[in-house]
């Protein structure tokens, strides 16, 4: 073997070694929850660039006329999808600076996966018991870093993050490591783009679908 291979081979080795290390297991007690036990359901939706999480709520948020069913929560650099600065030079900055991070919250009759403007789109439904859910829902609400909201488009408000955007941490991981506190599943190091986290809830996906006979629990637009 040449020594170019040799350190090839090497790499490979180590790096397939660290992606089984990171490979993350459920959290015991949390997730999934009891079959025909009581349960919430959260429901995550990806297109080819987004992550959304969604709760279902009965409540109406605008008029009888228009009662939003989903409040959904997601991250995004703000200069990017508040303030418009797009383009080549507006994905470097994105990925490879730090830059200003923002949470949408948007109440909306059918969530991400049923709407986006860039399919295909995944949509994967998990049940979480009430722990599960609501260190879920506290995780999301501390991911702000104030409650003053910077803007608003249509049903959507976003607020400032707690967090800056860079390529370690955009909509993907910020799914993931909120989900991870529900007790999925999910490795936050693992999710460097929208194909390894649709990997990992669909692995998700599979555990819940052995421990329960609630049927499939994703889906493929």
């Amino acid at each position: 073997m040449q020594p170019t291979s040799y350190v090839i081979a090497i790499a490979t080795v180590l790096s397939a070694l660290l992606l089984l290390s990171a490979c993350a297991s459920p959290v015991e007690g949390l997730w999934p929850p009891a079959p025909n036990s009581p349960a919430r359901t959260v429901v995550v939706s990806l297109d080819t660039w987004h992550a959304m999480i969604a709760f279902s709520t009965d409540m109406p948020y605008a008029s009888p006329l228009t009662p939003h069913a989903f409040e959904e929560w997601g991250y995004a650099e703000r200069a990017w999808y508040v303030e418009g600065k797009t383009g080549l030079t507006g994905v470097l900055r994105a990925l490879f600076w730090p830059s200003e991070g923002v949470v949408e919250v948007g109440r909306y009759d059918r969530v991400w996966a049923d709407r986006t403007p860039q399919p295909p789109s995944d949509l994967f439904s998990f049940r979480l018991t009430e722990d599960g859910y609501q260190r879920l829902r506290r995780h999301l609400h501390a991911t702000l870093l104030s409650e003053n909201a910077v803007a608003s488009f249509g049903q959507s408000v976003f607020y400032p993050a707690n967090r800056s955007y860079h390529l370690f941490h955009t909509c993907h991981q910020y799914a993931a490591l909120a989900l991870r506190e529900a007790g999925l599943p999910l490795s936050p190091f693992l999710t460097f783009n929208r194909t390894s986290l649709a990997w990992q809830l669909r692995q998700a996906t599979g555990i819940a679908m052995e421990q329960s006979s609630y049927g499939p629990l994703s889906h493929i637009h």
